[in-house]
């Protein structure tokens, strides 16, 4: 059984989803045993990697960006952050660094994570990055109005270039370096939307929309006006306990029974915020998406093409979004179920069989792998 270490950042729940998506699909191609490291909820990778055998260490793999709300971000705290950062001489780099030592990892995956860059760099283990964008591309942005950033770039470009192996999902941000390249990545769906729907008591022909901040809870002043929507069915998540039933409005646990990428299949559209895991899973399901992306943040220009390409797509701008002025569009944009034909391409199996071939070829690992 190999001993892989995987470090995933924890800037929304995107980066998570698609790695453990892939992982799954790794431990279907060879045995392996997971040590996880990111600042994700521990629900969450139980939810997500339920049959796998992992361990989890509550890590922050990278600063990202430091966020005010879940639209806007703050470069002072963000630069103040990753100044320390970038040392890599913290506590947490110290304990990662002789975990992998001591139990003798065979490889190391990073999604963005320059964390585990460096440890792989330092304890000569292969490192294999996924990622659609980089952070070290993200700050080049800012640095005409905080120059501290430039400094910070120098450092992680030279941890990014520390990868072995580079995987880039679509949609990806930058197509320069040498890398192999998928298609999106995304959960597999679970259960029928006729099951999904049973199960939270939604009538067959009803319409529903899926309501996502995109991992980051938020209240929004949106109750009385899609209560207003009496022919429609609003479901969202948030920070309670139980599933909740307030007249049209369906209020779900973030950690809950649902698997998220069921919900998106069983909707007839999605509307919030629009990050790399909801496109994913919004292409991978073919599901109609009202999105808001993030001002000032270079991802969003590339999230907002691959939408506009590849879905039924209207953007909106976050002061829309929370003043809801959007029914109308979403009543035009919806498709019913039987007009929903998921896509049989989806980037995993690609992207796991890339880092299995690459495990395979590493003469080191052949001691490994020579019985399977």
């Amino acid at each position: 059984m190999l001993k892989i270490g995987v470090f995933i950042s924890g800037h929304g729940f995107g980066h998570g989803t698609r790695t453990c998506a892939i992982l799954k699909e790794i431990t279907n191609l060879i045995p392996c045993d997971f040590d996880i490291f990111s600042n994700l909820p521990t629900w969450f990778f139980k939810q997500n990697l339920s049959s796998l055998n992992f361990t989890l260490y509550h890590i922050k793999t990278d600063i990202g960006l430091v966020q005010k709300t879940p639209f806007l971000h703050d470069l002072h705290q963000t630069v103040k952050q990753l100044k320390e950062f970038v040392r890599f001489d913290s506590k947490d780099f110290i304990f990662c660094e002789q975990l992998v030592r001591r139990k003798k990892h065979n490889l190391l995956i990073s999604d963005i994570s320059p964390l585990g860059l460096e440890v792989g760099f330092k304890t000569g283990v292969p490192n294999v990055l996924i990622e659609n964008f980089t952070w070290d591309w993200i700050y080049q942005s800012y640095t005409e109005t905080a120059s501290d950033f430039i400094p910070i770039i120098e450092v992680l470009e030279k941890s990014y270039s520390y990868a072995n192996l580079r995987i880039k999902l679509t949609p990806f941000c930058d197509s320069k370096t040498r890398s192999i390249k998928t298609p999106p990545v995304s959960r597999e769906v679970i259960h029928t939307p006729e099951e999904i729907r049973k199960k939270l008591k939604i009538e067959a022909e009803m319409k529903v929309i899926l309501i996502t901040t995109g991992g980051i809870t938020k209240r929004f002043d949106l109750l009385d006006k899609m209560k207003r929507q009496k022919d429609v069915v609003f479901i969202t998540s948030g920070d309670i306990q139980k599933t909740i039933l307030d007249e049209n409005i369906i209020f779900i646990p973030m950690k809950s029974e649902f698997h998220y990428p069921d919900l998106v299949n069983a909707v007839n559209l999605v509307a919030g915020k629009a990050g790399y895991g909801t496109i994913a899973e919004c292409w991978s399901t073919n599901t109609p998406l009202i999105g808001c992306y993030r001002a000032n943040f270079r991802e969003s220009e590339v999230l907002l093409d691959f939408a506009s390409k590849e879905l039924e797509h209207h953007k909106l701008t976050v002061d829309d979004f929370e003043k809801m002025d959007w029914m109308d569009t979403a009543l035009s944009t919806m498709k019913d179920l039987h007009e929903k034909s998921p896509k049989k391409t989806n980037g995993t199996l690609l992207a796991s069989e890339s880092i299995r071939n690459f495990i395979l070829k590493e003469d080191f690992l052949h001691k490994f792998c020579s019985s399977l």
